[in-house]
């Protein structure tokens, strides 16, 4: 059952980006079985789900990490190299192109740490289906801590 109680924004962004990625990794979860298993409320995830888009995520999750990696790449060498047209003793971000850069490095620097988490939980998921059929309880033993690893991720 869900925590009753108002959770900090800490705890809230943790437990949204936890419920965002099993929602994102696992096809068949309900909404009810995620709240449970993230510690919030239906309502509350169901906000989440439609605040932020989670299904178009889901959809649009087709391009793979190293795509995404590459296109953020090639757009900020295509800015560095618009910056470099301009005339010596100018070749430097304005402000809103140096917002761009910066939010871009950003990106870049956020999809080749933290969006290894999926991947360690898709693959974490597979060994505890695997585990699951050769004994039940060891897998609910082991769901136990690769939850609170992944927890301790975010």
């Amino acid at each position: 059952m869900a925590k009753k109680g108002r959770l900090s924004n800490k705890e809230r962004e943790q437990k949204k980006e936890y419920a965002k990625i099993i929602f994102l990794q696992e096809k068949n979860i309900t909404i009810k079985d995620l709240a449970e298993r993230v510690g919030v409320s239906v309502n509350t995830l169901s906000e989440w789900m439609k605040v932020e888009k989670w299904e178009g995520l889901k959809r649009n999750i087709l391009l793979t990490r190293q795509e995404q990696l590459v296109q953020m790449q090639d757009e900020l060498a295509e800015l560095n190299a618009f910056i470099q047209r301009n005339e010596k003793g100018y070749r430097f971000a304005d402000f809103k192109t140096a917002q761009i850069r910066n939010q871009l490095v950003k990106n870049i620097k956020d999809l080749e740490t933290k969006a290894l988490l999926p991947e360690i939980i898709n693959a974490l998921t597979q060994f505890l289906d695997f585990v699951r059929t050769e004994n039940l309880e060891d897998a609910q033993l082991l769901a136990d801590y690769t939850d609170s690893f992944i927890k301790s991720k975010l």
